[in-house]
């Protein structure tokens, strides 16, 4: 759903790339034993790193093996997978979010092949419910409360929301203690870290207030960068955008981003992550910049390190 958190391959070895290959297609074979052969096609690398992150911290039992892909067909090599119970629950988790996805770019522009992908979708989705009701559940309300602040915004109308958690103050935020009833151009980008927040929480026990932080934080930063890569489309059609209707320029998307991002590295930082930690480093601090330095080419050297947290923080 998201592209965003992806990791950076250039700060990664041959072995930790065959493990994160590995993991994705441990979650595509979920996605078709839970969901049909079609359902791959939400597969994204962003519920990876969830998967990665929480075989890390639970340790759970994992079931590895080679098969071919339809994806890659003959005459590649089979593939190495990997799967846990945490690989189920993403794939749940794939499908639910690619579905509300799908109906945003419905209600966006009635595309038709949208409207083909939301009719191949529909039973996936109630599959989905049925073993998350929980998650669907919150994923459509805050979905609903997302298109009603970006509607609100367009039509130049207050929106409500029932959220009253803040985030970090930055140069979106009209106030840090804004109540419900205020709109501020942050509300949406904060429904959606909310919304992930939850999610990532389920089942994580000790660790739920953690993960919820990180999940707050990174979903936060998704909204965020998701809106500075449209920027230039959302400011020609009109469509709502929290950095066009602020007039930012690369600069304060970059410094508010920063932001976001470290509201998701606090968090992170705390959990006591072992196995494939450099790995997932290589996702949190510099792969998650990919698109917005593609998008924003920096100046220079110093501009780049300056504008992305790429450097890795000595982990306790």
């Amino acid at each position: 759903m998201f592209g965003f958190v992806v990791a950076d391959a250039g700060a990664l070895s041959e072995e930790e790339k065959e493990r994160y290959r590995a993991v994705y297609c441990g979650l595509c074979l979920a996605l078709r034993d839970r969901y049909g052969q079609l359902s791959r096609a939400c597969l994204t690398y962003d519920l990876t790193f969830f998967v990665l992150l929480c075989n890390s911290l639970h340790e759970p039992a994992e079931t590895q093996g080679t098969s071919h892909c339809v994806m890659h067909p003959a005459p590649a090599a089979p593939r190495a997978w990997a799967r846990s119970a945490w690989t189920d629950y993403a794939a749940d988790l794939s499908v639910a979010l690619a579905y509300h996805k799908v109906l945003d770019d419905v209600a966006d522009d009635g595309d038709l092949a949208a409207r083909a992908a939301e009719r191949l979708l529909a039973g996936a989705y109630e599959r989905a419910r049925a073993r998350i009701p929980e998650q669907c559940a919150e994923i459509e309300r805050a979905m609903a409360a997302i298109r009603a602040i970006e509607g609100a915004e367009r039509n130049n109308t207050p929106a409500l929301s029932d959220s009253t958690e803040t985030a970090c103050v930055s140069p979106l935020s009209a106030d840090a203690t804004d109540t419900a009833l205020a709109f501020d151009p942050d509300a949406a980008a904060r429904e959606f870290g909310r919304m992930l927040g939850r999610l990532f929480a389920h089942n994580q026990g000790f660790w739920a207030e953690a993960m919820e932080a990180l999940g707050n934080g990174l979903g936060r930063f998704i909204y965020l960068m998701d809106a500075t890569v449209d920027f230039a489309n959302d400011a020609r059609t009109g469509s709502y955008n929290p950095f066009v209707t602020l007039g930012s320029d690369a600069d304060a998307m970059r410094a508010t981003l920063a932001l976001a991002a470290a509201d998701a590295a606090a968090p992170y930082e705390r959990l006591p992550l072992v196995q494939d930690a450099h790995l997932m480093d290589a996702i949190l601090y510099s792969g998650v910049w990919a698109q917005f330095n593609k998008a924003y080419p920096p100046q220079d050297a110093l501009a780049q390190n300056e504008g992305s947290p790429q450097s890795e923080p000595p982990r306790n």
